[in-house]
């Protein structure tokens, strides 16, 4: 048994760690493994001056003392890049217009209550291909703290203007409604309907919808609108794994932000490496202790199990990837390393929404669920990378650039930062110009695109006041945040 101390703040923790004998043939060069790269990778002196030899495993982890280490952090007066991929102006357009039609959510989503004492009075067989009823799972407690939203588990979102909800799955049926661009309607169904020669398709989604106060049931063509859905078992699973990963290791973090610490090398010569991570804000991690090997990059905040050391390096192992790493020991932070797993919002890019589960007497509760915008992955846009990463700071706000005049633009309110520049966050704000001066309009709290489609440049944007919820919540050195789709 080897006696491991963790310092914070000069409180002295121990942890006890157990290790196998380690007995390790090292070589320079390429590792083995399905992770292999047969190339060389050249590493600049400028960023280095570790040797280049391999390096031999130590038995144990003597773990820094992170009081004295100047960790990167965002003290809230930093300036993060135009985090409004689309203008912002356009979600307000489209916010002004839903309000108008009476198509956000608070007008046509339907309590599941009130459609328990709904009828069929159809006239005809119905045909079901599949129901949606998403379910938490049985180990997962439904004790809901955040309730300003009424929101479905299992939701269609409408991906036209002006969209025929109709009385049956047919286009000869009588028009009883119309869905608008970014709609989101309570989904019960698919059905088979009738066959549409131009889309190749007889699948129609059974909608219930409110309009003028009434409940209403209607059909819409399954090719003009996406099905949705919160992935409750999907969530809980990654929440599991993470508990297990980080309460049976000792827990580190990548710390990288805007590249503090040092760059990272090229990868053969690119900033991105063979599975697509990206150079900037992110570590090397080396198949080999040895700086000439070859490598893959761990972006900021991606949460580390640390297995054992050697001079330079920590030998880690991610729950992102598959395999174990050697990390430059300067991008490894044990700063509120977490012990205890108790806080997680888990986002879902493919269907734009998250969960939030704590942790109460030993059982997982879902205390939130909602929509949510993730990034873009498209020209001069970043998505929100999938992983599972470590809260490392919250800010009340942080301020962002204008694309075009790299002035500041605006601001974000309640921040939770988790990757790199990628924060959980409320509707931003953009300053008001006036007489050469920046005018703060006030917090903004609705954006009718949320929830719909990616639009934020790598950032998970919220509702604010369930930004403030999570603000006020989540503890940092007790809290993660996973990606999944």
């Amino acid at each position: 048994m080897y006696v491991v101390y963790k310092y914070y703040g000069g409180v002295t923790m121990r942890r006890v760690i157990a290790f196998g004998t380690v007995i390790l043939l090292i070589f320079t060069g390429c590792g083995k493994g399905e992770n292999k790269v047969d190339t060389k990778t050249g590493v600049s002196e400028e960023v280095y001056s570790e040797v280049y030899n391999s390096e031999m495993e130590k038995e144990g982890i003597k773990i820094p003392d992170s009081s004295d280490i100047d960790e990167p952090l965002n003290s809230g007066e930093a300036v993060e890049p135009n985090i409004n991929t689309d203008k912002l102006s356009e979600d307000k357009q489209l916010t002004e217009d839903a309000q108008s039609k009476q198509v956000t959510e608070s007008d046509v989503i339907v309590d599941p209550k009130e459609m328990e004492g709904e009828k069929d009075n159809q006239d005809y067989t119905e045909v079901v291909l599949k129901t949606f009823n998403s379910e938490v799972p049985k180990d997962v407690t439904l004790n809901i703290k955040y309730d300003k939203y009424q929101v479905p588990k299992d939701y269609l979102l409408i991906l036209g203007e002006g969209i025929n909800i109709r009385e049956k799955p047919s286009v000869s049926a009588s028009v009883i409604g119309k869905a608008h661009y970014f709609e989101k309607v309570n989904l019960i169904s698919e059905v088979q309907g009738e066959f549409l020669d131009k889309y190749n398709s007889d699948k129609w989604y059974k909608v219930v919808f409110k309009s003028d106060d009434k409940i209403n049931e209607g059909f819409i063509f399954s090719k003009l609108a996406s099905a949705r859905n919160f992935q409750f078992d999907k969530m809980f699973e990654s929440v599991k794994k993470a508990k297990d990963e980080i309460e049976n290791n000792t827990t580190a973090y990548i710390t990288n932000y805007k590249n503090r610490i040092g760059t990272a090398p090229l990868n053969n010569g690119s900033t991105k490496d063979k599975f697509g991570n990206r150079r900037y804000q992110s570590a090397p991690a080396y198949y080999e202790p040895n700086l000439g090997s070859s490598f893959r990059y761990f972006s900021d905040g991606t949460i580390l199990s640390v297995l054992a050391e050697t001079e330079s390096f920590y030998k880690v192992r991610a729950l992102n990837f598959d395999g174990e790493y050697y990390v430059p020991k300067k991008y490894v932070s044990f700063r509120e390393s977490i012990e205890l797993l108790t806080k997680v919002v888990v986002v879902d890019r493919k269907n734009q929404n998250e969960g939030v589960f704590e942790l109460i007497d030993g059982k997982w509760n879902l205390i939130s669920y909602i929509y949510a915008t993730t990034g873009d992955d498209s020209r001069n846009k970043l998505p929100t990378d999938l992983g599972y990463y470590a809260v490392i700071e919250k800010v009340s706000r942080f301020l962002y650039l204008s694309d075009t005049t790299k002035q500041i633009a605006g601001y974000a309110p309640y921040g939770i930062r988790f990757n790199g520049g990628a924060y959980i966050h409320g509707v931003p704000v953009d300053y008001i110009k006036k007489n050469g001066k920046r005018i703060d309009p006030g917090m903004q709290e609705y954006l009718f695109t949320i929830g719909t489609v990616p639009r934020s440049h790598k950032c998970v944007r919220n509702y604010t006041s369930h930004a403030k919820f999570l603000y006020d919540w989540i503890e940092v050195g007790k809290s993660i945040v996973i990606v999944i789709e």
